[in-house]
């Protein structure tokens, strides 16, 4: 008997690791960005934290989405939100020059914006010459309700879309059934308890 509740107790054990990393696996990719529905709700998904999501092209960090030649070219973002509730925006432009708040840029700040299910938001950025060129974006006070932060397009100069995040192929990637990850951590849980009979059952034999 006690043997069986040791073998059921790793098995859930092993289980419960398993689901965890795999959870850890689907959220790989900052957007889309969701935030939790409650009133001053931060974001639950995405790899980032407090209430921003943070994209970067080039500079800092191991999770870079672009290049200079595309920096360089840079020269506004569009920012697609889909939800129902309401909220503060704040864009930040971070580049060598500095870091672009609303205090630099009125346009970069949006008091009481609100959406009820898509909304698209354009700021200015200019990337030339940058070996640091990101864009973050801050919605903060939100009221109760679903938000997310699906894309974002930087275009250059001519309104020509350059980089889109996520990308079709990872778009598509996230809207998969995941059903063969997550079947894939069952199986190798239940191997694990397999695994651990049939290492018992030989050391009986063996005794």
């Amino acid at each position: 008997m006690k043997l069986r509740n040791k073998l059921f107790t790793g098995f859930a054990a092993t289980v419960l690791a398993l689901s965890m990393m795999v959870g850890t696996a689907l959220a790989a990719e900052k957007l889309p960005a969701k935030y939790e529905e409650a009133a001053g709700g931060t974001v639950v998904d995405g790899q980032t934290s407090s209430n921003d999501v943070w994209v970067k092209i080039i500079g800092g960090g191991s999770l870079l989405y672009g290049d200079a030649d595309i920096a360089h070219a840079t020269r506004s973002v569009d920012i697609t939100v889909t939800g129902n509730c309401s909220y503060d925006v704040e864009f930040i432009y971070n580049s060598d020059a500095a870091w672009l708040t609303k205090d630099q840029n009125p346009e970069y700040g949006l008091a009481g914006e609100s959406v009820d299910g898509t909304k698209v938001y354009t700021f200015k950025m200019d990337g030339r010459g940058t070996t640091w060129c990101e864009a973050v974006l801050n919605l903060k006070n939100k009221t109760e309700g679903p938000l997310e932060v699906t894309k974002m397009e930087f275009k250059d100069e001519a309104g020509n879309i350059i980089l889109t995040i996520p990308s079709a192929e990872e778009a598509a990637a996230d809207d998969a059934p995941k059903t063969g990850v997550v079947s894939a951590a069952l199986l190798l849980g239940v191997g694990a308890v397999a695994s651990a009979i049939g290492t018992v059952v030989l050391k009986k034999k063996e005794k």
